[in-house]
């Protein structure tokens, strides 16, 4: 039985120890969606970021470990695919999914990440709603996918702004 919902106490943490098992238990329906998830799972090709209530697993959001290589104009700012958020249906609006989302946002802005990106299924209103209100831009739409993409840089990754002045000054005077 499941505490009542103001004894829940959620924590978002990346995940570490989690088993595959845990994962299926938590979304194994849209887990299996994720191809070659086992595989790439078992080499950590995956960033994964956890929701517990207590002991039990309530919510899960995965992407990609890694950035791709560049090998196109388009490819040359950093940026990282997610997968999957889910939130067992019991937990949903306590702002589980937003908080996930939040965090992960937040960790890859750290990483010096330009951009997060998702493709869902353009009949997938309930997940493409979710992320336009989180300021999701839709960027593509394809074979009945539509690509969504959150910039987490405003400012070209730019991060000590003295050089560019220091520039200008030289320049100008």
């Amino acid at each position: 039985m499941y505490p009542k919902k103001e004894e829940h106490q959620i924590i978002i943490k990346i995940a570490e120890d989690e088993n595959l098992i845990n994962l299926n238990l938590c979304a194994k329906e849209f887990i299996d969606l994720i191809d070659d998830f086992k595989i790439n799972f078992i080499k950590k090709k995956y960033f994964i970021l956890t929701a517990y209530n207590y002991e039990l697993l309530v919510g899960i959001l995965i992407a990609e470990a890694k950035v791709r290589k560049i090998n196109s104009f388009d490819k040359i700012l950093p940026k990282v695919r997610f997968y999957l958020l889910y939130v067992n249906p019991i937990f949903r609006g306590e702002q589980i999914g937003k908080k996930l989302l939040e965090n992960y946002l937040e960790i890859q802005k750290i990483n010096g990440i330009a951009a997060v990106y998702i493709k869902l299924p353009q009949k997938y209103k309930k997940g493409i709603d979710f992320l336009k209100k989180a300021n999701f831009s839709q960027t593509e739409k394809k074979n009945n996918k539509i690509k969504l993409e959150f910039n987490l840089w405003n400012d070209y990754g730019i991060k000590d702004y003295n050089i560019i002045d220091k520039s200008l000054k030289d320049i100008f005077e």
